[in-house]
This record gives C-alpha cells, sequence and structure tokens, in this order.
C-alpha cells in the first residue's frame, strides 16, 4: 500500500513538475533588455562638448529593444533627436523638406530650457547609426552615434 501511495505522489509530483514548464518544452525567446539613454542639447552640439562633427557622442542600445529617451535642451533654440536610415548618403548640409525620407526616427522639436522623454524600439538590424538635429545649421556639427548591438 505505502508503495502504491508512492508511485502516485510521483506521477503527481512529475505531472506538477511538467505543468509548471519544467518539463523540457520550449524555452521562451529572450526580448532585447530595454535601455534609457539620455540626451543633452547644448547651442548647436549634443553632450558637454562642441566637437561633435570629429568625437560625436555615442548611445548604445540592444537591436528591437525598447529604448526610452530622455532629452534635455540647454542650448537657446530648439532642437530635435533624429536617427538617419544606416548606410544613408547623406548631405552636407540637411534639409527637412529635401532630405525626411533619410530619417529612420525623430523625436519632436524640444524648445530651449525644456525637457521631452519617449519611447520607441531600436532598429532591429545591428550597426552604428547616424543621429542629427533636423533643424536648418545644426548638421553637420551637431551629431551622434547610435550604436545598436
Amino acid at each position: 500500500m505505502k508503495l502504491k501511495y508512492l508511485a502516485v505522489l510521483a506521477l503527481f509530483a512529475t505531472l506538477f513538475f511538467v505543468a509548471c514548464g519544467g518539463g523540457g518544452g520550449e524555452e521562451e525567446s529572450a526580448q532585447p533588455e530595454s535601455v534609457t539613454i539620455q540626451v543633452t542639447q547644448s547651442d548647436n552640439y549634443f553632450g558637454a562638448t562642441p566637437d561633435n562633427a570629429t568625437n560625436p557622442p555615442k548611445w548604445n542600445v540592444n537591436a528591437g529593444g525598447q529604448v526610452s529617451i530622455e532629452l534635455t535642451n540647454n542650448g537657446t533654440t530648439e532642437h530635435n533627436w533624429a536617427v538617419i536610415k544606416l548606410d544613408a548618403d547623406m548631405p552636407e548640409a540637411f534639409d527637412t523638406a529635401t532630405n525626411s525620407d533619410l530619417i529612420l526616427k525623430e523625436t519632436g522639436l524640444v524648445a530651449a530650457g525644456e525637457s521631452f522623454r519617449e519611447s520607441f524600439f531600436a532598429p532591429s538590424e545591428a550597426g552604428e547609426y547616424l543621429v542629427i538635429c533636423t533643424v536648418a545649421g545644426h548638421y553637420p556639427s551637431m551629431q551622434g552615434r547610435l550604436v545598436v548591438n
């Protein structure tokens, strides 16, 4: 009788283990970790130094992952933050009216002294994406890189 009781108990334990996901079934696919990036906008550059054209700031994100961006405009004019399509042929001077097809993702304009927060999904293709401010005259001096891993 004791042996029959242990066999029934073992059967229920096995069924419970399998039902709770321990039965070697398909594993859930791992989702990319979400990332928060903080961007400081100054008079005509991103970050703390005005050398974006030669030393652009970089923001690292996960391919296809959720990205929360926090923009703070410490400058005296409005700015935005626009991700350009990977390997796009950029003109010397960006013009929103004629070059908008190059933009992959763009935030709204942030007024001087204001902050803005938004969430989006990073590109699914890994690479180093050009990021610019599309306000007339701000690119190429106002640029950075979105590094998608």
